[in-house]
């Protein structure tokens, strides 16, 4: 399981959600805790459909406690055009998804026409891993729970208010994979 907060800065920091809307121009921000033995990724897809590993288990952390690790794995960044759906993809497992990263390496380093080719196999690695996916039922279920406001260090000290630290959400899963796929609306 892991816990993570997608945040948006504009006029005040608000919680973000599976199809939100944000407009061009608005700041996010995500944070995300999670068990230090098991790996974590947070891959992005933008509107043009072009794949970003964000995050993953090996780059630098900020915060641990005996037994998790929470950071900040996007800083404020400002979404600009296209217009379209922005799509968000955690994934905390208890093996690395080492296919998945190699798949990542290659499609930063291709030109544009061998990313449409790799990013057909990346979306193919993710549909595997997401329970909502019929076709990957079998390999992981995924049971998402309530919001909530808070997190061991990333509480705000007035009354549970956002900040820019906040961890909002809570994704359990089955069969050592935890899946979220967030779409946020771009307008």
């Amino acid at each position: 399981s892991f816990e993570y907060g997608i945040l948006s800065q504009y006029p005040e920091i608000t919680e973000l959600q599976d199809s939100s809307v944000i407009r061009t121009g608005d700041y996010v921000r995500v944070n995300v805790g999670y068990n230090k033995d098991t790996y974590f990724y947070l891959i992005y897809k933008d509107s043009n459909e072009e794949f970003n590993l964000i995050y993953s288990k090996d780059m630098e952390s900020t915060e641990f406690t005996e037994s998790s690790i929470y950071t900040t794995a996007l800083y404020w960044s400002q979404f600009t055009d296209p217009k379209g759906y922005e799509t968000f993809y955690f994934i905390n497992t208890l093996e690395e998804k080492q296919e998945l990263l190699k798949l990542l390496r290659q499609y930063d380093r291709v030109n544009k026409n061998g990313r449409v080719k790799i990013s057909k196999k990346i979306q193919s690695e993710l549909d595997k891993l997401n329970p909502n996916n019929t076709q990957g039922l079998d390999m992981a279920v995924s049971r998402y729970e309530k919001s909530i406001i808070g997190g061991v260090t990333f509480r705000s000290g007035e009354d549970n208010k956002l900040n820019d630290m906040s961890i909002t959400h809570l994704c359990t899963g089955k069969y050592g994979v935890a899946f979220k796929e967030v779409v946020l609306n771009h307008k």
